[in-house]
């Protein structure tokens, strides 16, 4: 009895073994089918992590393209660009038809330099109460022992708070000298002096030349001193003047002690580019001449004119109001 009951199970699995190993393959078909996508997916994970640079190194390597990872790049921030360096500023430029530039303007002769340096202070104070902006000093003397051995353009100009530029005609020592000064209250740009005709034993006399910045427009100035003893060689000197003032174009003002009066042929010559500005002040000498001269061409507009007498000089001071017009093309 077992024994058939043995022989009868027996004969049931096999006859049940095809079944189940159709439902095994089945089974194990169905498992890979699901399985295999997501261990693709893990593989090509593990391949993008091990070869592609992470969203870092992407960051900190602008060429790197996007196609190297399939997930798109992080948005960066844009930097502000850094701050422009200040520039130096400029000066401001001034403009050359700004009009009028008013300016005074002063000739006057220290008598020979022969003043102490004490009195250099008195003639500071002339030119203080004239308010004048621009000086033109004839005799004036620079470290010679007769005047005490100071440079007198420039204490006087130190006491005015002004510029001062001397021109040398008569080398007395190796240390000074003997000629004429400009000060000025505005800028001297440029300046050079040049000797004029002479004969042997005349005083060497000389045209000091200043470039002078007013207000930011250049105005020439001219100071001179020409022989007090012979016409002849004033003609000579005005000659080569004038010759120096017609190379400079501009405004321009040509000034100091001629030596000549009103009717002169010596200023007649200046008068044929140059006008008379103090024509109608008098007296500019304490012997009742005129002497001392401010010519300016027709960039000048003068006004107002003064003489100053003093005790410090032989010779007055002479100072003139002008208004100076804005460039040619105005």
């Amino acid at each position: 009895m077992t024994h058939h009951r043995r022989t009868t199970i027996s004969v049931r699995l096999k006859e049940l073994l095809p079944i189940l190993a159709v439902v095994l393959t089945v089974g194990a078909i169905a498992g890979l089918t699901v399985l295999a996508p997501r261990l693709g997916d893990a593989r090509q994970a593990s391949a993008d992590a091990s070869s592609s640079p992470s969203a870092d190194t992407l960051a900190a390597s602008p060429s790197a393209s996007p196609s190297a990872s399939s997930q798109p790049l992080p948005k960066f921030k844009t930097l502000d660009a850094p701050p422009a360096i200040d520039k130096i500023p400029k000066k401001p430029k001034i403009d050359p038809c700004a009009v009028p530039r008013n300016l005074t303007v002063m000739t006057f002769n220290i008598k020979g330099g022969r003043v102490s340096p004490g009195e250099l202070g008195g003639i500071a104070g002339v030119i203080r109460d004239s308010g004048a902006d621009v000086v033109l000093l004839q005799e004036v003397d620079q470290n010679r022992r007769r005047s005490g051995n100071v440079d007198q353009p420039a204490i006087i100009a130190s006491q005015l708070g002004m510029q001062s530029v001397f021109g040398a005609n008569d080398y007395i020592t190796d240390r000074g000298g003997y000629g004429t000064a400009i000060l000025s209250r505005f800028p001297i740009d440029s300046f050079d002096n040049t000797h004029l005709p002479n004969r042997d034993g005349k005083e060497q006399r000389g045209v000091l030349r200043a470039s002078i910045i007013v207000e930011g427009q250049r105005l020439v100035v001219f100071n001179t001193h020409l022989d007090h003893t012979s016409d002849s060689l004033r003609q000579a000197q005005i000659g080569a003047v004038m010759s120096k003032v017609n190379a400079y174009d501009g405004a321009k003002l040509l000034g100091g002690d001629l030596n000549a009066g009103s009717g002169s042929g010596v200023l007649s010559t200046a008068l044929g580019v140059l006008s008379d500005a103090g024509a109608a002040l008098g007296a500019s000498h304490d012997g009742g001449g005129r002497v001392d001269y401010l010519l300016p061409n027709s960039w000048l507009k003068a006004g107002d004119g003064r003489v100053t007498r003093t005790g410090l000089s032989d010779h007055h001071a002479v100072s003139i109001d002008f208004a100076m017009r804005g460039a040619e093309d105005c």
